[in-house]
């Protein structure tokens, strides 16, 4: 009889989640998993990369992919973005050498799901743009996989991702390159992804970070194979609904769009063989 009892409780309990009109907040980091060296070319068989610059090349990678988002989101829409962190003073090699490494897509990003749409900020050498796109479905396969991940039982769900005609391209100008001027640092070639998601039907909304989103409950973590994307705290309330603000600074254009400003801006600051040239002053 008791069972009975805390189960109807339990099922009446979730019933109140899904019915009332409810808001939330996810706290997520991310770090990178280095799971290959940096390939080096050999050069009258001595490495041009030591290993002491090596390693703080690949610390300066591991850094820069600790980072800190936070997902706002109500049932219709939701907005990721990234929280600042002071840096840390770079710590040179005994060489004086020091590396900075940063990842593009730190934008906020936004997504609608009763309008179908997503907003993407981003930026070329500080000009800003926003990326408008539909919103498109993504093709989970959902598994019966479970684990916790916090109080929350999480389901698994797996996403293949396709290597792109931008990423292919960018490959073969790569090899084209390489056949005249060697490069330093090797480019791999791309390969379709297996996105592994967690989430939980306990948070009854479609969303997660990093623009992942559609599946039947909030996602939780997110395994991109050289990077994890983990939730660390979610706080839900059923208060007034806060308005969440739609990003609007910055030219708006499409992905296609963006990438080809982006490439023609690259492309003007490369000298004859292919290294990008920045002007400093003093």
């Amino acid at each position: 009889m008791i069972k009975s009892v805390l189960l109807s409780l339990f099922l009446l309990t979730g019933f109140f989640v899904n019915a009332q009109e409810f808001q939330g907040k996810a706290e997520y980091f991310s770090k990178r998993i280095q799971s290959k060296k940096v390939e080096k070319i050999d050069v009258d068989g001595k490495d041009k990369m030591d290993a002491e610059t090596e390693k703080a090349f690949q610390d300066a990678i591991k850094k820069a992919s600790e980072k800190q988002y936070m997902l706002t989101f109500n049932k219709v829409e939701c907005l990721y973005e990234e929280q600042e962190q002071l840096d840390k003073p770079e710590a040179p090699t005994a060489g004086g050498i020091s590396f900075k490494v940063s990842f593009s897509g730190e934008g906020k990003k936004y997504l609608n799901v009763k309008e179908k749409n997503s907003i993407t900020e981003d930026e070329i050498f500080g000009k800003e743009f926003l990326i408008v796109e539909p919103l498109e479905k993504l093709d989970w396969k959902l598994g019966n996989e479970t684990k916790k991940i916090g109080d929350y039982t999480c389901f698994k769900a797996e996403l293949l991702v396709p290597v792109t005609d931008k990423q292919r391209k960018d490959y073969e100008e790569f090899l084209k390159k390489e056949e005249t001027k060697p490069s330093l640092f090797k480019m791999e070639e791309p390969k379709d992804k297996t996105i592994i998601a967690w989430y939980t039907p306990e948070i009854p909304v479609s969303f997660g970070p990093n623009n992942y989103w559609g599946l039947p409950g909030l996602i939780l973590e997110i395994n991109e194979e050289d990077k994890i994307i983990l939730c660390s705290k979610v706080t839900l309330s059923n208060k007034e609904k806060a308005k969440i603000k739609v990003p609007n600074t910055g030219e708006k254009v499409s992905q296609k769009k963006f990438d080809e400003i982006q490439k023609k801006k690259m492309d003007s600051m490369k000298d004859e063989d292919g290294n990008i040239i920045f002007q400093t002053t003093d």
